[in-house]
């Protein structure tokens, strides 16, 4: 069974973060983890009517699909490199083990043209949070995305819309 990500509740309705104009990551347990799958991969994407640009992403959008996870949630997010290079996955500002901070040379080697990478983490945190790419210009080629964690207990004051916008240069 596929889900979205769980929500904050907000007098007994969910309040979701909204990232305009970028889909949300479904994910599905598999043995008390919620797993996703990223694609990095070559990317065309129409910017304004009748502009289309030839960028990096993650599963045909860049920025890349929106996570959206409870603080507590062990995750499992299952990379594949479509891209005609390495890559890697940095989890930005992530309090988690070393070797799943996906910076190449230090904490992984980076994931080769056609590989895979399994990150696994138990996320401790709750905030907004983003992932991208650690190797040269891939970031800057539209391979970023947010990665919500919500908290455990609802925000005070509550809100009733949650936004979430990525300007990259």
């Amino acid at each position: 069974m596929e889900h979205m990500g769980h929500r904050a509740q907000h007098g007994g309705r969910m309040v979701s973060v909204v990232t305009p104009d970028v889909l949300q990551l479904p994910w599905r347990m598999d043995g008390g983890a919620k797993e996703f799958h990223l694609i990095a991969e070559p990317v065309k994407q129409e910017l304004v009517p009748g502009k289309i640009v030839n960028l990096w992403g993650y599963n045909g959008s860049a920025p890349g699909p929106t996570i959206q996870v409870n603080q507590g949630d062990w995750v499992r997010i299952i990379v594949d490199n479509h891209l005609p290079e390495p890559t890697s996955m940095h989890w930005h500002g992530f309090e988690i083990p070393v070797e799943m901070d996906g910076a190449p040379g230090s904490s992984q080697d980076p994931i080769p043209p056609g590989g895979r990478f399994v990150y696994e983490f138990t996320l401790h945190q709750a905030g907004t949070f983003f992932y991208h790419s650690h190797m040269a210009m891939q970031e800057m080629m539209g391979m970023i995305g947010a990665f919500i964690m919500h908290p455990k207990k609802a925000y005070d004051p509550l809100v009733d819309k949650d936004f979430a916008i990525i300007l990259q240069e």
